[in-house]
């Protein structure tokens, strides 16, 4: 079979729609070619992404999409399909402009004002232009993306006039008083929470007319509202129990600038909290107005503010109090300026190692050491007179040592108690017993027997029959070497036999049956 000629595979590709408006869209490239002709097809662009397959063969459609300009310049890009390739281009985003004031105002005397342009985009282009004769174009005229235009506006001589600028297809009117200056006393009151009255006096030469007027509502004219020459203006601010406010007054062509005090009251409760040792999330109701603003925090560490640490109105604040490893312990938070008292109970725990202690014969020292949270307190002390501790008490993880005296008794056993746990110590004796006969052979009629206790050392000792039916007659106890008597009853019953303490050793005495 032979390959397609070059005339007979040529693809043609034709675009449904080639321009795209800035927010983008989808649109389709249809190809024209015989069935068994194979093609392909790529973006130059990254703003435009070819949404089906990147081949194909013979007839077709291509979906693509085309992303949203953010520039303010148009922009085009290519789609091949094989060698063919149809051109998309698309629209520049709008450039939209703003300005600092549409209106400025003026006395007779003119001067510069400043007004600030900003751009949606740092490409967009922007004119200054004057509709009047009177104000001049400073600096400004033109400029691309953010800036600033600087008005001149002559002096007047005559009566009041208005006229207008156009920056950056913005009417900006200008409005110019008489040629009379005048001069207030003060552009700025501040009162209290209780509201009140303050004056502004106005200074002009006579017969320059002037007025005032609130742009606030909360704010009255109490008197002045016009006047000619000089005059005073009587301002009268109303009581607020909401959040702290500010206001305007025109007096004379001028500005002034009125602040209040906030009058919130806030109630936050409750004003203390019980916190277990395991730790809790509590709840505290703070009540205001509308408006009131307020803020939490805290410096104590082991207490968060775990929601919202402001808000403004009524809502509430959660203090989370972290688990308590330690003793009780008072911290705090502030909500609203008042202080919230978080009393949490006593966490310690205690555990000792290790729980029990071998001494040596001869005496020696031991160790335990506490472990607890930082801050527990706990005591050590010894239930023995051979045991003497030599330290009683301590806070947090430490060490208990003790010293044992050497035993010249049999063995023995004694406890230390350490933060409240019981320590076992135990002791062998320094001393050796042997017995000479090594044990008694008696028969049924029972006797007496006699046992020689040897010791090495100068331990004291005793000896306890464990049956009833021996009986110590002599030598129950002594102190080095020693002699034990002792008596067997007679036995009507099989063969038998029994033990002697001797210093904890057991001694052995059989006793053969009737």
């Amino acid at each position: 079979m032979t390959s397609p000629t070059g005339v007979k595979c040529s693809v043609q590709a034709q675009v449904e729609r080639s321009v795209f408006a800035a927010a983008g869209g989808a649109g389709t490239v249809t190809v024209s070619a015989n069935r068994e002709c194979e093609w392909s097809v790529h973006s130059d662009a990254s703003w435009v992404t070819i949404s089906t397959a990147a081949t194909g063969q013979g007839p077709g459609t291509i979906a693509f999409t085309v992303g949203a300009n953010a520039a303010a310049s148009r922009r085009s890009a290519g789609i091949t399909v094989n060698d063919r390739r149809v051109e998309i281009s698309q629209d520049a985003q709008p450039c939209t402009f703003t300005v600092s004031s549409n209106r400025e105002s003026m006395d007779g005397a003119g001067g510069t004002v400043a007004i600030s342009v900003r751009a949606s985009a740092a490409s967009c282009g922007w004119t200054a232009s004057a509709n009047v004769s009177w104000i001049a174009i400073v600096s400004g005229g033109e400029g691309t993306g953010n800036g600033t235009v600087t008005l001149r506006v002559d002096p007047v001589s005559g009566p009041p006039r208005s006229g207008t600028v156009v920056i950056a297809g913005e009417t900006v009117q200008i409005d110019e008083g008489t040629g009379c200056s005048f001069a207030i006393s003060s552009d700025s009151v501040a009162v209290d929470a209780s509201g009140g009255e303050r004056q502004v006096a106005v200074s002009a030469p006579a017969g320059c007319g002037w007025t005032s007027a609130s742009r606030t509502d909360w704010i009255g004219i109490s008197a002045g509202s016009s006047g000619s020459g000089p005059g005073t203006v009587v301002l009268r601010m109303a009581p607020t129990t909401g959040p702290a406010r500010s206001g305007t007054v025109s007096v004379a062509g001028r500005t002034v600038s009125v602040t209040q005090l906030g009058g919130c009251a806030v109630t936050v409760s409750p004003s203390s909290v019980e916190a277990g040792a395991q730790g809790a999330t509590t709840g505290i109701r703070v009540d205001t107005a509308a408006g009131c603003t307020w803020a939490a925090s805290t410096a104590t560490p082991w207490i968060e503010i775990s929601g919202a640490a402001s808000g403004s109105g009524s809502s509430t604040v959660s203090l989370a109090v972290a688990p308590n490893t330690g003793p009780a312990r008072t911290g705090t938070a502030s909500i609203a300026g008042q202080t919230i008292q978080v009393h949490q109970a006593n966490g310690c725990t205690y555990s000792v190692s290790p729980t029990s202690v071998d001494a040596a014969a001869n005496g020696s020292t031991g160790a335990v050491a506490v472990a607890t949270g930082a801050g527990c307190p706990w005591t050590a002390s010894s239930g023995e007179t051979w045991i003497v501790m030599t330290a009683r008490t301590g806070t947090g993880p430490g060490q208990v040592t003790f010293t044992v005296a050497p035993n010249a008794s049999p063995a023995r056993t004694g406890t230390v108690t350490v933060a409240d746990r019981s320590v076992g110590v135990t002791q062998p004796s320094q001393c050796t017993w042997s017995f000479a006969p090594p044990f008694h052979d008696l028969g049924a009629a029972g006797g007496g027997g006699n046992v020689l206790v040897a010791v090495t050392g100068t331990c004291t000792w005793t000896a306890v029959s464990t049956v009833d039916w021996i009986q110590i007659t002599a030598g129950a106890s002594g102190q080095g070497n020693g002699l034990l008597q002792f008596t067997v009853a007679p036995n009507t019953g099989g063969a038998r036999t029994g033990t002697i303490s001797v210093a904890g050793q057991p001694y052995t005495v059989q006793q053969g049956g009737s």
